[in-house]
């Protein structure tokens, strides 16, 4: 998952930029491989769990458990913002 690079330059547009370059570090830094493949399978791809859990070989309860722990880590990233 891919961001543009943080530019700050002072307005509300410099907000959502610093932001996006927060959530851009901790997705590559907070979630496992795995958090990050379920996430972007899910929400960026638009798949089903099942789909993403026979894509990858897994179980859908396991696809939904790292989707869950991705998006704890995510929101506790955030309250930082």
């Amino acid at each position: 998952i891919e961001f543009e690079k943080y530019n700050s330059n002072g307005t509300n547009e410099s907000s959502i930029d610093k932001m996006k370059h927060i959530l851009y570090v901790a997705l590559n830094s907070e979630l496992t491989q795995r958090q990050r493949q379920c996430l972007e399978l899910f929400y960026y791809k638009n798949m089903k769990k099942y789909e993403i859990a026979d894509m990858l070989s897994i179980s859908p309860s396991t696809v939904s458990r790292h989707i869950k722990a991705a998006e704890k880590k995510l929101r506790g990233v955030s309250k930082y913002c």
